[in-house]
This record gives C-alpha cells, sequence and structure tokens, in this order.
C-alpha cells in the first residue's frame, strides 16, 4: 500500500457509503429466516407441549409395568404367588383386550410421536449446547493460534486497526494466525459480546514470503471485518436464525447475499479490486500472481448452464466464476442464482 492509499484509506466510511455496499437481498434474506426461525421453534415448543403429558403418562406406565414384573419375580422367586391359575386367565385376557383396542394406524402415529418427540429434544439440547459450543470453539482456536499484535506481524495489526477506525468501530476486534496444512482461508466468528478474526498462516506466505503482496491479505482481513461490522458474526445476529439458517438452499441463499455485501465492502476499505486476493485461493500461493486476470474474465463470464446454477444455489459463498465477475464491476449487488 502506498503513501497515496494509506492516506485514502484513512477517511472514515459514512453510514450510507457502507450501507451502499449491502447486497440489496441481505436484509430481506435476514429477516425471513428470523421469521422462519421463530415459527420453527413455537413449533418444536408446541410440540413439546403436546406430546410432554402423554409422554409422562408413558413413563409412568412403564414404571408401573416394571415394577409390577419385579414383584411378580419375586414372588415366583419365593414361592408366595398370590394369584391362581384363574386370575392368570383373567389378567391375561384383559390384556388381549387392550391390545386390541390398539389399531395398526394408532400403533403407527405412535412411532411418530416418539419421533417428533425426539426431534424436539434434539433441538432443545442444540438451543442449550449453541452458547457453549462457541465458547470451546474459540478457546480451541486460540490455544492453537498466535494473535496478531504490534510485535507479531505489525503490518496486519496496523491494517486491523486501520479498518476498524474506518468501519467507525469502538475496538478492533482480535486477530490470530493458525495453521491448518496449506489451506488458503479466513473467518470471522464470535462469542457472546466478542468477535474474532482467525486468518490461515499461508495467506501470511503471500503477504511477506512468496510475493511480497499485502494488498491481497488485506482484501481478506478488510472482508472479514466487514462481517464483524455488518453483524453478520455476532452471537445475537446467527442465534435469530439458529434452525431456519441450516435449512439447505435458504441458509445457502442468504448466506452468499451476506458474503457479496463483504466483498463490496472489502473493496472500500482497500481500494483494490480483491480479484487477486480470488485468484489466490483458486491457484494458491505460488502461482495466482501468474493467472490473466482478462482472460479469466471473460471465461467466468462464458461459465453457465442449470448444473452451474444449482452449484451455485447449494453453496454458502458465491461460485468464483459469479464472485469475481461481480467484483470487477466494482458496484451493484452480484447474482444470488
Amino acid at each position: 500500500m502506498n503513501q497515496e492509499q494509506e492516506n485514502w484509506t484513512d477517511f472514515v466510511l459514512s453510514k450510507k457509503e457502507i450501507e451502499s455496499c449491502r447486497h440489496k437481498s441481505e436484509k430481506r434474506w435476514y429477516r425471513f429466516l428470523c421469521i422462519l426461525n421463530a415459527i420453527i421453534i413455537i413449533g418444536v415448543i408446541g410440540c413439546m407441549v403436546a406430546l410432554l403429558p402423554k409422554k409422562v403418562d408413558e413413563f409412568k406406565q412403564n414404571v408401573s409395568k416394571y415394577a409390577e414384573e419385579i414383584g411378580t419375580t419375586l414372588d415366583e422367586a419365593t414361592g408366595n404367588t398370590k394369584e391362581g391359575e384363574s386370575g392368570k386367565q383373567e389378567k391375561s385376557k384383559k390384556k388381549a383386550e387392550k391390545n386390541e383396542d390398539k389399531g395398526q394406524d394408532e400403533v403407527s402415529f405412535s412411532e411418530e410421536e416418539d419421533s417428533i418427540f425426539s426431534y424436539c429434544i434434539i433441538a432443545v439440547i442444540a438451543f442449550i449446547i449453541f452458547p457453549l459450543a462457541l465458547n470451546f470453539m474459540y478457546q480451541q482456536y486460540r490455544t492453537m493460534s498466535i494473535r496478531i499484535t504490534p510485535k507479531n506481524f505489525p503490518d496486519i495489526y496496523e491494517r486491523v486497526e486501520l479498518y476498524a477506525k474506518r468501519l467507525g468501530m469502538k475496538k478492533a476486534p482480535e486477530a490470530y494466525i493458525i495453521q491448518q496444512n496449506g489451506i488458503l482461508n479466513a473467518f470471522s466468528a464470535f462469542i457472546i459480546r466478542k468477535q474474532y478474526i482467525e486468518i490461515y498462516a499461508d495467506i501470511f506466505e503471500i503477504a511477506y514470503r512468496e510475493h511480497k503482496d499485502l494488498d491481497s491479505i488485506s482484501f481478506v482481513i478488510a472482508h472479514e471485518m466487514a462481517h464483524i461490522h455488518y453483524k453478520h458474526a455476532t452471537f445475537g445476529y446467527n442465534f435469530k436464525m439458529l434452525f431456519s439458517s441450516a435449512i439447505p438452499i435458504l441458509g445457502s441463499t442468504a448466506s452468499r447475499a451476506r458474503e457479496y455485501s463483504c466483498d463490496r465492502l472489502a473493496q472500500k476499505l482497500t481500494g483494490n479490486d480483491g480479484i487477486e486476493a480470488m485468484f489466490s485461493l483458486m491457484a494458491g500461493k505460488h502461482l495466482y500472481k501468474m493467472v490473466d486476470k482478462e482472460d479469466y474474465l471473460e471465461y467466468a463470464k462464458s461459465v453457465k448452464g442449470i448444473f452451474v446454477w444449482a452449484a451455485n444455489l447449494v453453496a454458502d459463498h458465491p461460485i468464483m466464476t459469479k464472485r469475481i465477475v461481480a467484483l470487477e464491476k466494482g458496484e451493484g449487488s452480484g447474482k444470488l442464482y
């Protein structure tokens, strides 16, 4: 980043500028998933309320049956069976009559009730475990990562601080470097009331060793900072769509809108188009500088078809051809489908 770029990036972005980078469909999809999530939760609670009394009765019956079996076994063992042959016949007759009253439809419905109740229990457990799992993951990453500080990778630390300032954040998020066996990636994550960034170690080799390319890693960092600023990487945002975001296609479509938003804001923060950063994720840290941008863009615009459309539909990030074409435009919302 040259001196002219540094002076340019020192300006704080206005709320209007930041919101102009947001994908036109992002908020609509988020509202839809929040409403759907609320419906799912209400449905789960309703099923629990409806089925719980039956389950309690079933449990009581099983306990009573178990107690009777134990009592009968003890009586037989001690030779003190109280009921005679006629009593046993009467008991067997009542049991048979009881079974006859239950038709096959009722048995099937009972099995369906058991399945629904099991799913409800799983949903409740997931709801409770979610914040605990996030904290566990955070501590796990912290113990395996190197924190970026003014002494450890100061160039990267300065960029995190700069982008936080440009976005009007009160405090820059913690950033960490972690080794992931050659994978080129980064992500923003969260626990309750805290956000952080994890950057995979091989991306640092692009910045410091392979090509001395701080622009590409800056775009990656700015993209993750955008997730945090747009509140994509906050507990409250994700908790409100905990179940609905897991629904295939719906969750992935909303995710693609968020990715487009963050790409556009990263362009605004860094002043570069971010295309080379995307090339590094595809061609790798050694070869991405050799990719001809114009040739790739011509190719990307020709990649079409039903299977391309389907692959994009189920992906939580836009497929690279669509993503890079959107980056090349430099404005507007990328294509979700």
